[in-house]
Order: structure tokens, then sequence, then C-alpha cells
């Protein structure tokens, strides 16, 4: 079985930088993308495993991004976990499909819980 990727959506050099050693720590490939349009096209080149997506971006929002990736055939079944700091759970409910426990509010969850839930979503 080969090394799932995980693509990691998020303008935050700082918290982006954490999660990519966070993730090779534990064994995972990463990509990084600090633009929603750059996100976009990373996902639909590489299909990762995995996204872990911010609602902010500078250029297209996280909900631009997420209907952008689940129009492709492979994206209706992407794996995406969002994180965000600034938007409700009944914000995004009304712009994305996903359980709320696909969502993780910054800075309330520690590396401990991100990684139980990547660890959850990447169960085949």
């Amino acid at each position: 079985m080969s090394t799932p990727t995980v693509l990691v959506i998020e303008d935050s050099s700082y918290l982006a930088d954490s999660l990519v050693d966070m993730l090779e720590m534990h064994d995972y490939t990463s990509m990084h993308a600090a633009t929603g349009r750059e996100g976009v096209a990373l996902a639909l080149e590489h299909e990762p495993d995995l996204i872990l997506l911010d609602i902010r971006l500078p250029d297209i929002n996280g909900y631009e991004v997420y209907r952008r990736i689940r129009e492709t055939d492979w994206g209706k079944s992407a794996r995406i976990i969002v994180l965000t700091a600034s938007e409700s759970v009944e914000n995004i409910a009304k712009n994305i499909d996903l359980p709320t426990d696909y969502v993780l509010f910054k800075p309330d969850w520690s590396i401990q819980d991100l990684m139980t839930q990547i660890e959850k979503r990447l169960q085949y």
C-alpha cells in the first residue's frame, strides 16, 4: 500500500508549514497550496487521498474550492476536512455538504485531534 497523500490548502505559511511537518513526521506525503486556485489545480492534478481545506483564502474562498473539486468525477468522493478560524457551523453547513465532524475550528484542536481525524478519514 502506498503512502497516503494529504493536500493542505492554507494561506498561513506558519500553519501550513506546521501541518506539512506534522504530516511528514507521521509518514504521510504532503503537498501545500497557499491559494484556492492553486489548491484546486493541485487537487485535480494529483488526486490526493485527503484535503485539509481552509475557508478564508486570498483569492477564492474554501467554499468555491470545495465546489470546484466536487464538480469533477474524482472530486465527488474526495475526502476533505475543513479547517477554519472564523466560520460558524451554520455558515459552513449552508455552503458545503460535510458532516460537522469533518470541520475543525482553529485553534480549538490539537495536533492529536487532527491526526485522529486524518486517520479516521483515510480508513478504506
